[in-house]
């Protein structure tokens, strides 16, 4: 009955609330099906598609999530030896996320279902360990890996927890297993010059520690706990002293995870959902300690109903039955039937080119059919808008453009380069280059202020051809200066996209008199029809001007 219900609820909520911004852009991938993506591992875009065969519409990209949330619920009771099931129940309706956020396209949710999957096969290794159970735990890993980049914390962390797996030689065997089924994605990686590792570990750095970083954090898992007894859950589970290997494994990870993206806070702002796998442990640990302490079993069973008054707000909140509270323009569950709608009716049938936003153009393309582009400029940031071939088809097409809301910053930096935004916004014989990436760039500091640029390039076949025509070949090379993130100076390398022959590029940029001496990060940047836009075409790199 606690299953029949929860699926029932999900499949209602699943259908009647609009996508959040990133499931849209997850449904892109769906798209384009590939072995790895700019800012996740391909699971995410699979079971999309899967559902989505099925139902065209907000259900389709959920069904399979939801179908993963109740699996790994049922699966995590399983490791909690059933001694209460209505503990067990309990516990779950107290962490309102596994319940509003069970039903939402990211990939969390395949994360979670591998996870327990995985300390379910790892009990399984450790009661029979022969080749099979070996085959099955490297399995286990390389989904975990394809779910989520983080379910690595969960490896790492088991192995910990038992040094002995070290001299089993079906340990070896389990790894081997999950290397050659994870290859293709790290192959996809080399192929396109490690995106995510350099966007994870690198590019998403704040620019300076603050204190807050910290204190968001610690208050932010207490409240993604629960709400309302989220600390208890984590002080039962933080105190059960494991006695079983599977349960040894648990706390380690538990711990792990945690301390791991507090370390993070360091680096900048660590969102709350990050730490989501240690919600597994969490169940299994609190449940296995509130079970022998009995008397602060009346703390978790007195909590739930404020949770489900809580859980039935958000869901009822969320849902396009009801009007929105906040306006349109901050929520991101109502109203994307009627934006698109209005852009759409003014584009027609000509695609639509966002400006710094994926997330617009991937609900527009959801919800209108038609396709649509993510132009990112140096004020944004790189995505898979980078890397598939949709700009290919727009270059030199009459395309719409619409920038990010009514932004009277990028109308006045328009206005600065001589660029006035059609009223129409309507952009004839469009053009940008965004898919071409340097990469490896090295700067060397010259005399008489000038810095020796030495970089691999990247160019779609394609874009070749387009090159030496006079209408594109005149478009600039721009060297882009920030300092704490924020776009600072436009240096233009006197390059353009016509002498950029072959793999490699090295030319010598004078630095204009303006410049002020220090250190600043850079980027190098193609323009676009827009002039003062151009795209981001590479990653960061350090660069002193002396």
């Amino acid at each position: 009955m606690f299953y029949v219900a929860w699926v029932s609820i999900s499949v209602i909520q699943a259908a009647n609330t609009e996508l959040f911004d990133d499931e849209a852009y997850y449904w892109v991938y769906s798209r384009f099906m590939d072995w790895g993506y700019f800012d996740h591992p391909p699971m995410i875009a699979a079971l999309i598609k899967a559902g989505y065969a099925i139902f065209h519409n907000e259900l389709g990209v959920r069904f399979f999530i939801l179908l993963f949330n109740t699996a790994t619920l049922f699966l995590v009771q399983q490791l909690t030896c059933k001694k209460d099931d209505r503990l067990f129940y309990a516990v779950v309706l107290s962490i309102a996320v596994a319940q509003i956020g069970g039903i939402l396209a990211v990939p969390d949710t395949p994360l979670l279902f591998f996870t327990v999957l995985y300390f379910w096969l790892y009990q399984r290794f450790l009661q029979k360990t022969n080749l099979t159970n070996a085959m099955l735990i490297g399995m286990g890993m390389a989904c975990l890996l394809y779910s989520k980049y983080h379910g690595i914390l969960i490896i790492v962390m088991v192995l910990l927890s038992n040094l002995k797996l070290l001299s089993n030689k079906y340990t070896y065997v389990a790894g081997a297993f999950c290397l050659v089924l994870f290859a293709p994605h790290i192959y996809w990686q080399y192929k396109h010059n490690f995106p995510s590792i350099q966007f994870h570990l690198f590019e998403r750095n704040a620019s300076g520690y603050q204190f807050s970083f910290t204190t968001e954090y610690i208050l932010g898992q207490i409240a993604f706990a629960g709400p309302v007894i989220g600390w208890l859950l984590l002080w039962a589970a933080f105190m059960y002293r494991p006695v079983l290997a599977v349960e040894r494994a648990m706390k380690y990870s538990l711990i792990g995870i945690y301390t791991a993206f507090l370390l993070s806070t360091y680096k900048g702002r660590v969102e709350a959902n990050w730490t989501v796998a240690a919600f597994i442990p969490l169940m299994v640990l609190s449940h296995r300690y509130l079970v022998q302490h009995y008397q602060l079993q009346k703390w978790v069973y007195r909590s739930v109903a404020i949770t489900l008054l809580l859980v039935l707000a958000g869901r009822l909140y969320l849902m396009s039955w009801f009007p929105a509270v906040l306006p349109i323009k901050q929520n991101e569950f109502h109203g994307n039937r009627e934006w698109t709608a209005g852009i759409h009716l003014q584009a027609g049938n000509l695609p639509v080119v966002f400006v710094n936003t994926y997330q617009r153009a991937a609900k527009y393309w959801f919800y209108t059919g038609t396709p649509a582009f993510s132009l990112n400029s140096p004020d944004y940031r790189r995505n898979n808008f980078n890397l598939w071939p949709i700009e290919d088809s727009l270059i030199g097409k009459t395309v719409y453009m619409d920038l990010p809301g009514n932004n009277e910053g990028y109308r006045q930096r328009f206005q600065l380069h001589g660029w006035r935004f059609p009223q129409d916004g309507v952009q004839t014989n469009y053009y940008s280059f965004s898919r071409v990436l340097f990469s490896t760039i090295r700067c060397t500091c010259q005399q008489q202020r000038s810095i020796q640029i030495n970089a691999n390039v990247t160019i779609p076949q394609n874009y070749q051809a387009l090159f030496q025509q006079p209408v594109y070949g005149a478009t600039p090379i721009w060297l882009v200066l920030y300092i704490d993130g924020d776009v600072h100076d436009f240096i233009n390398t006197g390059i353009t996209v016509k002498q950029l022959i072959g793999k490699r590029l090295m030319h010598t940029i004078p630095i204009p008199p303006e410049i002020i001496k220090g250190a600043y990060t850079a980027r190098l940047c193609i323009g676009s029809v827009i002039p003062g836009f151009p795209t981001i075409n590479s990653t960061e790199f350090e660069l002193s001007v002396q």
